[in-house]
């Protein structure tokens, strides 16, 4: 492969406009779209907690979680700032949830822009500048690394401090660049830490980078006394260096490390021992079934089924690179060195029984960069073999030297048409990158047969569908995961946690998730998953993500009379009748309906109050479910309760009467036939009506 060269400056900084443009869009737009799980219930909490403690000095104080997380809530707190001065400045009047959320995740997000332009500058340093190019690419539009790029977490933190921390050890080293490189490496590895403990890889990793290279550059090169001495006082100070910037970057950036040693000791201990050593407290799901502590396939499969079909093919292409492309020895040690990574990271993380395909997304850049050389690689190989001279024949007449300008000019076309795929891959998935899984290997649909899904996004498009029901307001809804469902309902609607097997007397809806559909669907929420047919399920590339079920009012009666035909048939589910303002005229008639699918016209409702001999007494005609809800808008299987009052003379006589009622087409007057047969003492009504006893007190 090609020695890294000089771009010219146009090219470069046009690539660089691109780039960042790719890395910051992706990442920004509808950036308060939907919240995680974890970032509702820790990390804005934790953010406050630990400006609030920096704020009065309290410096102990800041060791909160076992994640660390420290990077994580430094960020969290600019984004707090962030948000105050914007207040405060009288740039917003006001602050929504999605704005508010956005501004917390602002800076991570710019972090990991900054980062990948870093890393693009790194690459340059160590890859031929097309390969640079690919690889930073591929990086800013992976889908699985802008996921977590856009949230307030720990997992793509630590991907970008490591990767950064990697790519700056191999320009050090290799290159024998300036010491700000290994500054530069050091301090990464230290926020990669900081971020995530197994950010703890890097240090064996760099020690290998420097031995590997160091021996390379001293010992095999030299034929003196000498080298030995020389390659290990290289090592001694380097790593020295090394270390040294590590441990002040930590001691700076965490200052409990300082404040209070034994108690940050204590909380990484509990994190190790407590955490990662055990299953996940809300158990697991794996190739299918509920696995608490799935195998040694998880992560090899995560890293399968969350690559793009892009990076997989260039993966798959990078033997045919190592084999065909002319790699030079630093070019293929680099290769080497980053594939160590991925292995080595791959393997720590699977000796924990505490497993999600999220804990590898730290290796994802690498993963792309691996992809990118191998796809370079093969196209750089295809390039030369037939820009080879050919003399033409007389058979072919002048076809060879035709063909060398047509496969120079191909090539970089290629490489600019995978480029273009990447990006309209990344934009294919927009916002829900969290929800990616490999097109070529089933996409969404086989991720979700394959992990756990579900970490709150859809629950935004739940309250979206919610909030425009009328009675929303005067129900709540219940659904396990109210911390991210609760911030996007409206004003007045309300989320709860059932905390028993029964729902709670309000209760008039119910949303079923993923998650739990994907384990046990504990009561109360198994009386509607998978039991009864849900009002609206929201679905995200394909894959069924919530269900949503309501739950009607409690009826005094309840009844299943079927009006209409056998393919089309609207019920009367249940029905009360107060009587207790008979005397005043009027006698209030709540009647609930449910049609198995939309009626095709409109019909109303008759109700006849009769005495014993058929007189009628008491009669209105109205819309079923009342005058805004037509029953042609009705939704499968959705209950609608409307309270009609019929009038009645107020002096009527106390004692036995019939109430009919029935459904009819307004404009034909034609009556819909009901399957409940009038009783035998009941007075004739002018069939097809649904005859119901009621006392007048």
């Amino acid at each position: 492969m090609d020695t890294p060269r000089r771009t010219p400056p146009f090219i470069h900084a046009a690539y660089l406009v691109l780039l960042a443009l790719v890395a910051l869009l992706l990442r920004v737009l509808d950036l308060g779209l939907f919240i995680t799980d974890d970032e509702a219930n820790f990390w804005l909490w934790r953010s406050q907690v630990f400006l609030e403690a920096l704020q009065r000095g309290d410096f102990a104080a800041t060791a909160i979680t076992t994640h660390p997380g420290v990077t994580t809530m430094w960020l969290g707190s600019v984004g707090i700032l962030l948000r105050r001065a914007l207040l405060e400045w009288g740039l917003v009047d006001s602050m929504p949830f999605p704005l508010l959320l956005a501004l917390m995740r602002l800076p991570a997000v710019l972090v990991h822009t900054a980062g990948i332009l870093l890393g693009y500058h790194l690459l340059r340093r160590i890859l031929p500048a097309g390969v640079a190019m690919l690889a930073a690419l591929l990086w800013a539009a992976d889908p699985f690394a802008i996921a977590y790029s856009r949230l307030l977490h720990t997992d793509a933190l630590l991907m970008t401090f490591a990767t950064l921390s990697l790519l700056a050890a191999l320009v050090y080293w290799q290159q024998r660049a300036h010491a700000g490189y290994l500054v530069l490496s050091a301090g990464c590895g230290a926020l990669a830490v900081l971020s995530k403990s197994p950010g703890l890889v890097v240090l064996p990793m760099v020690g290998l980078i420097t031995l590997w290279v160091t021996w390379e550059q001293t010992v095999s090169q030299r034929h003196t006394t000498t080298k030995y001495r020389s390659f290990a006082l290289r090592v001694l100070r380097s790593s020295f260096i090394w270390g040294a910037v590590f441990a002040l970057t930590v001691l700076l950036v965490w200052p409990a490390t300082w404040a209070a040693p034994l108690r940050v000791y204590e909380v990484l201990r509990t994190g190790v021992e407590a955490e990662g050593a055990q299953p996940h407290m809300t158990g697991n799901f794996f190739l299918g079934q509920i696995d608490p502590a799935p195998g040694p396939l998880y992560y090899p499969a995560a890293l399968a089924l969350r690559t793009t079909p892009i990076t997989l093919v260039g993966l798959v292409l990078l033997p045919l690179a190592w084999r065909w492309g002319e790699l030079d020895a630093t070019q293929r040690r680099t290769l080497v060195l980053l594939a160590s990574y991925v292995l080595l990271f791959t393997l720590m993380m699977s000796f924990f029984p505490k497993k999600f395909n999220r804990y590898v997304v730290p290796v994802f850049p690498t993963l792309d960069v691996l992809a990118a050389v191998g796809i370079a690689g093969v196209l750089q190989s295809i390039r030369r073999r037939y820009l080879a001279p050919c003399p033409p024949t007389p058979t072919d007449g002048a076809r060879g030297s035709r063909l060398s300008p047509i496969v120079q000019h191909h090539a970089p076309i290629a490489a600019c048409l995978v480029a273009a795929l990447a990006i309209a891959n990344a934009f294919w998935w927009h916002p829900y990158h969290i929800a990616a899984f490999n097109q070529v290997l089933g996409g969404a649909q086989a991720g979700a047969r394959v992990f756990s899904v579900g970490w709150g996004e859809g629950f935004e498009q739940v309250a979206d569908w919610l909030n425009k029901r009328p009675d929303i307001t005067g129900v709540t809804t219940a659904s396990i995961m109210t911390t991210v469902f609760n911030p996007y309902l409206r004003h007045g609607a309300q989320a709860t946690t059932p905390a028993g097997d029964e729902l709670p007397a309000q209760t008039g809806y119910v949303v079923v998730y993923v998650y739990q559909a994907q384990g046990t669907v504990f009561p109360p929420f198994d009386q509607f998953y998978p039991q009864r047919r849900p009002l609206h399920t929201i679905a995200i590339h394909g894959v069924e993500y919530a269900w949503i079920y309501q739950v009607p009012p409690p009826m005094a009666n309840q009844i299943a009379a079927r009006f209409g035909s056998d393919d089309q048939p609207v019920t009367l589910t249940g029905y009360t009748i107060d009587t207790s303002a008979a005397q005043q005229g009027n006698l209030p008639i709540m009647v609930q309906w449910q049609a198995a699918a939309p009626p095709v016209q409109d019909y109303l409702l008759f109700v006849h109050l009769l005495d014993s001999s058929g007189q009628r007494v008491g009669q209105i005609d109205v819309p079923p479910a009342g005058p805004d809800r037509p029953t042609t808008t009705w939704l499968p299987g959705e209950y609608l309760t409307w309270q009609h009052p019929l009038p009645i003379p107020a002096d009527l006589p106390a004692g036995e009467y019939w109430l009919a009622l029935g459904l009819y087409d307004a404009a034909t007057f034609a009556r819909l036939p009901v399957d409940v047969a009038p009783p035998r003492d009941a007075p004739e009504a002018g069939g097809h009506a649904l005859l119901l006893p009621v006392r007048i007190p």
